[in-house]
């Protein structure tokens, strides 16, 4: 029978076994943070995401500001060149829901987009109705329009007549964005950052 090699053999001498356990971590070392530390990180922490939230709050307000006066904008070109393109009137209007123009200036709720060859407030029949929005916008948000401005109407020619459409997009007190229709037809958006300025019903 073949004898195996000394170096196999041969067992770990104690001093040997001594430095290869000074490489292990020992149960002190391996202690996590102490409640002290723990409570320095923690308030760290919280400092952080305070100072972080305004921000996003803010960039948050203003993207859903942005977006409704997307909607909106949108909707108003779309109703503009129906009517140059169909050679009919076509107004839009806020929305109440069931395809039912508002008399107020509160768009909030969405706004509806209708043939209109007879000019009246509300659409004629519901095969006139291009578009019917509902919900657009987040619940913090409000969209005003002028006093004395409920809706707009487009003519053939693409014009729109009477004084320009104001309609503001509000966060509480703050205007954010305004769509802006004037009587020639032409749409356009602006940015306005102003605290408790035309956000008045």
């Amino acid at each position: 029978m073949q004898r195996m090699p000394d170096s196999i053999c041969r067992q770990v001498s104690p001093g040997a076994r001594k430095s290869f356990d000074a490489g292990k971590p020992s149960i002190r070392n391996m202690a996590g943070l102490t409640l002290p530390e723990l409570m320095i990180s923690l308030a760290l922490l919280s400092l952080l995401a305070g100072l972080g939230l305004p921000s996003f709050n803010y960039l948050l307000r203003t993207q859903r500001a942005s977006s409704a006066a997307y909607s909106l904008s949108t909707h108003f070109a779309s109703a503009r060149i129906a009517a140059i393109t169909q050679r009919v009137p076509v107004t839009v209007c806020p929305s109440i829901g069931d395809l039912r123009c508002s008399n107020t200036s509160d768009w909030s709720r969405g706004w509806i987009v209708y043939r209109d060859p007879q000019r009246r407030d509300q659409p004629a029949m519901p095969q006139d109705i291009l578009h019917e929005v509902n919900g657009p916008i987040h619940s913090s948000m409000r969209l005003i329009s002028s006093t004395g401005r409920h809706r707009v109407r487009f003519q053939p020619s693409g014009l729109s007549g009477g004084s320009n459409l104001r309609v503001r997009i509000c966060a509480g007190e703050a205007l954010l964005r305004e769509v802006i229709v004037n009587n020639s037809g032409r749409i356009r958006t602006a940015q306005q950052e102003q605290s408790g300025q035309g956000c008045d019903d």
